[in-house]
């Protein structure tokens, strides 16, 4: 549950930067915590996500197809929310 509650979001902000042509890369917040770290390396040791010298995480060719249908879902319920949340 920790890990999906984390890996989500990342995919969110990682496919947002990955889809402008992957010229900009993702750099977490000071403020977040051991928990997504942990998360970011999961996703470095599959190959996902490439870090580079600076800390800074960009999605990897390999991540974005891997995580696509995910990532692809997870904007889909954020418009179907929203759409409910204006209905009421």
């Amino acid at each position: 549950m920790q890990r999906t509650r984390l890996l989500d979001p990342l995919l969110l902000a990682l496919a947002r930067y990955f889809e402008t042509g992957g010229a900009f890369w993702y750099t977490p917040d000071a403020i977040e915590n051991e928990n997504v770290d942990a998360c970011l390396a999961e996703l470095v040791d599959e190959r996902s996500v490439i870090q580079d010298s600076a800390g800074a995480f960009q999605l990897s060719i390999i991540g974005y197809a891997r995580y696509l249908p995910r990532i692809s879902a997870l904007r889909q319920l954020k418009h179907a929310t929203a759409f409910l949340s204006d209905v009421n």
